[in-house]
C-alpha cells in the first residue's frame, strides 16, 4: 500500500511538473507574440511618422497630418508623434488642433522642451504676445532642452514685436552665447549695430560669422564697409582682394570693384584728414 502510494504521489509530481512546464511554455509564447505584436505596431507607427515628416519637408501639411493621426492610432501615447501632429496643425494654421496636440504632449512628457517652443510659436503666431512669452521663458529657461537657444531667439522677436529694444538685444546675445556658430542670430544683431552706426560692434558679430561661414561674400562686402567707416583700411583692402581673387560671381565682383573705388577714396580722405590735423596741431 505503502508502495502504491508512492508511486501515485510521483506520477502526481511529474503530473504538476510537466503541467507547469506546459503553462510557462504556454505563457512565454504569449508574451512573444505581444512583443512581436508590440515590435509591429511600433515600426507600422513610425513608418507613419517618416511618411509625415517627409511630406511635412514637402509642405504638404495635409498630408502629413493624416500620416501623423496613422501613426497615432497605431501609438496614442508617444509625445513626439503627438509634437510633430501639432506643428503640422501649426503650419496648416488650425490652431485649436495644434494646441490640443501640443498639450496632450506635454501631459505625456512633461518636460518636453520641444513643446514649449512650439506652444511659444503658436500663441506668437495667434497675436497673443503674452502666453507667447510666457511659454518661450519655459523653453528658454529648460537646462535639458539642447536647442534653448532657439528659444532665445524667438523671445528677442516678441520683445522686438513690443518696441522692447533692450530686451530684444539681450535675447539675441543670449542665444549667441548658447550656440556661438547662430547664423539668423549673429546677422541680425550684425546688421542691427550697423544699422544704428555702432560700427564696433557691427564688426564685432559679422566677424563672428565669417569665422562659421567664411564663403559668404555678401556679408564679406558688408564687413568691408564697417572696417572702412573704422579706418581699418588695410583689413578692408585685404578682404576686397580676396573676394576679387576668389568671386566666380560676376555680381559680387563687380560689387567688390565699386566697393573698392569707395574704400581707396575714403582712405585717402582720411590720410588727408591726418595730415591737416598734424599741421594744425604740430
Amino acid at each position: 500500500m505503502r508502495l502504491l502510494t508512492i508511486k501515485i504521489l510521483g506520477f502526481s509530481s511529474l503530473f504538476f511538473i510537466v503541467s507547469c512546464a506546459a503553462t510557462t511554455s504556454t505563457n512565454s509564447k504569449i508574451q512573444e507574440e505581444k512583443k512581436k505584436e508590440k515590435e509591429a505596431l511600433e515600426k507600422g507607427a513610425e513608418f507613419f511618422n517618416k511618411l509625415g515628416l517627409a511630406a511635412m519637408a514637402e509642405e504638404n501639411y495635409a498630408k502629413a497630418i493624416a500620416n501623423f493621426l496613422k501613426a497615432l492610432k497605431l501609438q496614442p501615447n508617444n509625445p513626439e508623434y503627438l509634437k510633430n501632429l501639432g506643428e503640422a496643425y501649426l503650419y496648416a494654421k488650425s490652431y485649436k488642433k495644434a494646441e490640443n496636440a501640443f498639450l496632450r504632449a506635454l501631459k505625456l512628457n512633461p518636460t518636453y522642451g520641444d513643446v514649449y517652443l512650439d506652444l511659444g510659436l503658436l500663441y506668437k503666431e495667434m497675436g497673443d504676445y503674452k502666453k507667447a512669452e510666457e511659454w518661450l521663458k519655459k523653453a528658454a529657461n529648460l537646462d535639458i532642452f539642447e536647442r534653448r537657444y532657439l528659444a532665445y531667439f524667438e523671445l528677442a522677436h516678441i520683445y522686438k514685436s513690443l518696441n522692447k529694444e533692450k530686451e530684444y538685444i539681450e535675447n539675441l546675445k543670449k542665444a549667441i552665447d548658447l550656440y556661438p556658430r547662430f547664423k539668423e542670430a549673429l546677422l541680425e544683431l550684425g546688421n542691427y549695430y550697423y544699422s544704428h552706426k555702432k560700427y564696433d560692434y557691427a564688426e564685432k558679430y559679422f566677424s563672428q560669422y565669417l569665422t562659421f561661414y567664411p564663403l559668404d561674400a555678401k556679408v564679406k562686402l558688408k564687413l568691408i564697409e564697417v572696417l572702412t567707416y573704422l579706418n581699418k583700411f588695410s583689413q578692408a583692402k585685404k578682404l576686397l582682394k580676396e573676394i576679387l581673387d576668389t568671386t566666380q560671381d560676376p555680381n559680387i565682383y563687380n560689387q567688390a570693384q565699386k566697393l573698392l573705388t569707395w574704400v581707396l577714396k575714403q582712405e585717402a580722405l582720411w590720410k588727408l584728414k591726418f595730415q591737416k590735423s598734424k599741421i594744425h596741431n604740430p
